[in-house]
């Protein structure tokens, strides 16, 4: 009988001429609305990798909390379809039972990737307690934090290789107390030129003492976690 009833569907779709009503019988119409609807909103520069990643967290059997990293990053934080991201992702969680268990799992999932003992320090910060309610403002700014420690990630991975051969640990260390000097907000931890340049000529010198790129890195994630303004 289901054999029967799959033979004829098959047949239907088979001949069915308008491509909206193929679309429709063949269940692809509201996943087609949908990534169209998202591509506009985000605008991502790369839009095939965009698509990839929809449909790929489309068809596979993804938890909850990977869906949901998956929409929290679907763009930059800087980017206005941000918000409207981490929305959705909140509202698809809070749907399957959101609490701080679940909250804590998705903000380690967005934590890949940064070093462990910052991992570990940045959950010190924003963890919840397994059973509490999780408000949508302390959803999002808590994503955001994560978001936002990877591109100063980032930021200092490239100051660190652009000093070349001046990263010993004088002019590091100058580098770093800098990067502090201007986290009031995530728009001021870009150093310019000038910056830069000033920090190298202040410098202590150490002689022949370096500091390694995974060692700076840490260094100024530790300033960063050590900025982060905690609920009372």
């Amino acid at each position: 009988m289901s054999s029967n009833k799959k033979e004829k569907s098959s047949a239907a779709i088979e001949r069915t001429n308008d491509p909206e009503e193929y679309f429709e019988k063949v269940g692809v119409a509201g996943a087609v609305r949908e990534v169209v609807s998202l591509l506009i909103e985000n605008r991502p520069k790369d839009p095939i990798t965009f698509l990839s990643q929809f449909f790929r967290s489309y068809v596979e059997e993804a938890s909850p909390i990977i869906k949901a990293q998956r929409l929290v990053c679907l763009t930059h934080h800087s980017r206005p379809a941000f918000n409207d991201n981490v929305m959705a992702a909140y509202k698809l969680l809070r749907d399957k039972g959101l609490n701080g268990k679940v909250h804590n799992e998705l903000l380690k999932g967005l934590c890949n990737g940064l070093p462990p003992v910052v991992t570990e320090r940045l959950m010190e910060k924003l963890a919840c307690k397994e059973m509490d309610a999780v408000p949508h403002l302390l959803f999002y700014n808590n994503v955001l934090t994560c978001l936002v420690c990877h591109d100063y990630k980032k930021h200092s991975e490239l100051l660190y290789r652009e000093l070349g051969t001046l990263s010993d640990r004088g002019v590091c260390e100058a580098l770093l107390q800098l990067l502090a000097d201007h986290l009031d907000s995530a728009s001021k931890y870009e150093l310019s030129s000038t910056q830069v340049g000033r920090a190298i000529l202040s410098a202590k010198s150490y002689g022949q003492q370096f500091i390694s790129s995974d060692e700076f890195v840490v260094c100024a994630l530790d300033t960063f976690v050590d900025v982060i303004q905690t609920p009372p």
